[in-house]
């Protein structure tokens, strides 16, 4: 069954049916009238079921799960008596909402939640990849918005769904769907594939409220049914030639170095070295080992100026042409015809044909490296080529590589920086049609993070990396946006150097991952406050008719596979965490600077590490089962969305000591003409346990971990001119914040603690006298 197919069954009438289907397949009638009640008005009353993941998972049969959809549909006003009603127009929510820009996305208070369907099975159990009902229970509890206050549903942002080259989610295969996704009971009997249930799915999440949002790549896996279908998209190597060059060279160099070494120490090492350059590596001894690192110097500069000659236009156009007849040859097709990458059936095939004549496409690189990728010598058994990588001075920064089974796109011909517009159009052709066949309300963009720094581009502003250029990136969201108005746009950029114009106005980006994962331990309250006024005064400094730039607050669960970030809610234990999550939901940083979350799914309850092994491998994520944690969690997303000054408003520091952890702040109207209401928050940000990054002035790391301290004997005096109203408070076991009035702490106009334990906060609302 096509695409096409099921576009055409997906209108109002055929998924009125193909849903009556599915409820009859997973029998929603035989479902207890008192269960079938409960999960009814907990939808109806919050919007979505008020479940963290696993609970839904240990709770939740497909008929209820169902069920609860059907309500969520129901509240959503596309679906009423058992029918669909919805033009084309009308899928996204986005569109319902009467959007028409990206401004949806960086509301403040609107959430970002990253999912992966593979890891959405239940992985307390089995390391089984998430199917189509896994995928629906999360939909089921994903929270809604208030669409009142403009701020839609959670948006649900997707990493890739491919089918994964080493496991890994970032090294697609092809551009289809895995097919471990498939689950065989709908294929049975509603004759949908793995890429239909996907479609299926992520029309359910919009017409259930909320947009969607998927990883996209600047690269593809090595060697990718896109690199297959179309040689000509990346930089490739023969590295027999290259081999065999580089044989040569070592008899060369051995006849000069035998004027400086003895001429059988020299002949013994360049056996040595001629066979690791096979992918046969033997030891060399320390009293040899001068000899050998000669010979590596001296051949090192033959491995540059070879795979600078080799990786030339004119001689990647030679190889395109002949990778083309190879591969069309193995497929059955004339080498002047365009391949699919449907054609590609046999991809073990091709690929083992290439990799037996030598051919392999160029690689990535390191964070740091700038130019091409230089072939170094085959790996051990000569499995695969390793490469060494050069920053913009020429230093070596091979160690930093982890992208060597990447494959970059050909954007640029790196020997003039000029622009490869044929490759360029069949990237952004490549987007349109990702867009189109799922659908989604906006992209977020890998592997961006320094593309116009000095490692990426020249001081004339040429690119000069493997990585996408600016003018590619800008040329794609320009145009998707002009087809799609309401198209948004996140890049993964953690704020290095402040290059705030360079991803909005130069490549259109709508908003920016920041630089919370990275910087954990030094994200206070006044350096949240203060990173909103750095937004601010970007955004009043840009054109009145420039859309404003959001960056996001990031919150999530890494879980240290980058041992050089290995900063993640979890180190500051349970309270703490909830804490980070407050903090981020209640320092609003008023118009000029709106501020989205974005959190990791298992977050909600307190799942502490999985996400990235999840991210390196294609099966179900282990989870916490911390109900009280994800009680908390909830609730203050409730009362951050709900409340007119956290969602309208803008923070501001009251008072602080460092010493102790007390710090205070309000939250007020975001104008000039009404502030006779506040939020008043006081707290202990000391988390009860931190991990805390010292840099030494030699560069070295210093990781320090401190335990929080209760602040006793705290007097707060309440803001002049105001009277402090009530209390909100989260009573044991409920859901919400309530207003209490009875506030006894309070003498001579002054907020009066005997104790506030490490990350102990209060929210009272003041009043002006």
């Amino acid at each position: 069954m096509t695409s096409t197919l099921v576009k055409s069954r997906l209108d109002s009438d055929s998924l009125t049916l193909l849903f009556k289907n599915l409820k009859s397949l997973y029998k929603t009638d035989t479902v207890d009238k008192e269960r079938k009640d409960f999960i009814i008005e907990q939808v109806s009353k919050y919007g979505y079921l008020p479940y963290p993941f696993v609970k839904a998972q240990e709770e939740l049969t497909p008929a209820e799960t169902i069920i609860g959809i059907e309500e969520k549909l129901k509240i959503n006003n596309i679906y009423n008596d058992d029918e669909f009603l919805f033009t084309a127009d009308e899928i996204s929510p986005v569109k319902r909402a009467g959007f028409t820009n990206s401004e949806w996305v960086k509301t403040e208070q609107h959430n970002i939640k990253l999912i992966n369907l593979a890891g959405l099975g239940d992985g307390n159990k089995s390391k089984e990849p998430g199917k189509f009902i896994d995928w629906l229970k999360q939909l089921l509890i994903l929270p809604a918005g208030n669409i009142s206050k403009g701020v839609l549903g959670t948006t649900m942002y997707l990493i890739p769904f491919h089918p994964r080259d080493f496991g890994c989610a970032y090294l697609p295969l092809s551009s289809g769907v895995s097919p471990n996704l498939e689950d065989k009971i709908l294929k049975k009997s509603l004759d949908l594939d793995a890429k239909e249930q996907v479609q299926l799915f992520l029309m359910l999440t919009q017409l259930a409220g909320h947009p969607v949002m998927y990883d996209v790549l600047p690269q593809t896996g090595r060697f990718s049914k896109i690199v297959l279908s179309s040689p000509w998209v990346a930089r490739w190597f023969d590295v027999k030639e290259l081999i065999n060059k580089l044989d040569d060279d070592l008899n060369q160099i051995a006849e000069n170095l035998k004027h400086e070494f003895h001429y059988g120490d020299v002949d013994y090492i360049k056996g040595l070295i001629s066979k690791s350059l096979h992918g046969k590596h033997e030891f060399i001894h320390d009293h040899l080992r001068h000899i050998a690192d000669r010979f590596e110097w001296e051949l090192d500069q033959k491995r540059k100026w070879y795979s600078n000659e080799i990786l030339s236009k004119h001689y990647q156009e030679a190889m395109h042409s002949r990778i083309q007849k190879i591969i069309a040859n193995i497929i059955g097709k004339s080498e002047i015809d365009e391949i699919q990458e449907e054609e590609i059936e046999n991809q073990n095939q091709v690929i083992g044909e290439l990799i037996k004549l030598g051919l392999w496409p160029a690689p990535g690189g390191a964070w740091n490296s700038s130019g091409i990728p230089v072939f170094n010598k085959m790996s051990s058994e000569a499995g695969h080529p390793l490469f060494k990588h050069y920053d913009f001075e020429g230093n070596d920064v091979t160690h930093f590589a982890n992208l060597d089974c990447q494959t970059p796109y050909y954007f640029v011909y790196l020997e003039n920086g000029k622009l490869n517009e044929k490759v360029i159009d069949f990237y952004v052709k490549f987007l349109k049609k990702i867009q189109s066949d799922y659908n989604f309300d906006g992209f977020r963009v890998d592997h961006i993070d320094h593309v116009v720094d000095k490692y990426s581009e020249n001081h004339h502003g040429q690119p000069m990396s493997y990585r996408a250029p600016r003018y590619v990136l800008g040329k794609a969201n320009s145009e998707i946006k002009k087809s799609i108005p309401h198209f948004a746009t996140l890049a993964e950029y953690m704020l290095w150097e402040r290059f705030y114009r360079e991803y909005h106005q130069d490549m259109s980006f709508d908003l920016l991952w920041g630089s919370d994962i990275v910087s954990q331990y030094l994200k206070n309250v006044s350096k949240i406050i203060y990173d909103n006024k750095d937004l601010e005064e970007y955004n009043l400094s840009v054109s009145e008719d420039m859309p404003a730039l959001a960056i996001l607050k990031t919150y999530n669960n890494q879980d240290g596979e980058f041992k050089a970030i290995d900063q993640y809610p979890g180190q500051l234990s349970a309270e703490g965490a909830l804490f980070k999550w407050f903090k981020f939901k209640f320092l609003p940083g008023g118009k000029n600077a709106k501020r989205p979350v974005m959190y990791i799914d298992g977050d909600e309850s307190f799942t502490k590490v999985g996400i990235e092994k999840v991210i390196g491998s294609e099966e179900s994520m282990k989870r916490a089962k911390n109900r009280e944690f994800f009680r908390k969690f909830d609730a203050i997303n409730r009362f951050a969305m709900n409340n007119d000054l956290t969602r309208y408003g803008v923070a501001e520091l009251y008072r602080n000591n460092d010493s102790n952890g007390f710090v205070s702040w309000y939250i007020r109207k975001d104008n000039e003409f009404s502030d006779d209401e506040r939020l008043f928050i006081i707290a202990n940000e000391n988390a009860p346990t931190e991990i805390f990054r010292n840099y030494k002035e030699d560069d070295s790391l210093e990781l320090i971990n401190k335990t929080g301290e209760p602040v006793y004997n705290l007097e707060v005096q309440i803001p002049e001119g105001f009277n402090v109203e009530l209390e909100y408070v989260l009573k044991k076991g409920s859901l919400e914040f309530v207003p209490k009035t009875d506030i006894k702490n309070i003498s001579n106009n002054k907020l009066i603690f005997e104790k506030l334990k490490p990350s102990e906060y209060r929210i009272y609302s003041i009043k002006r006298i």
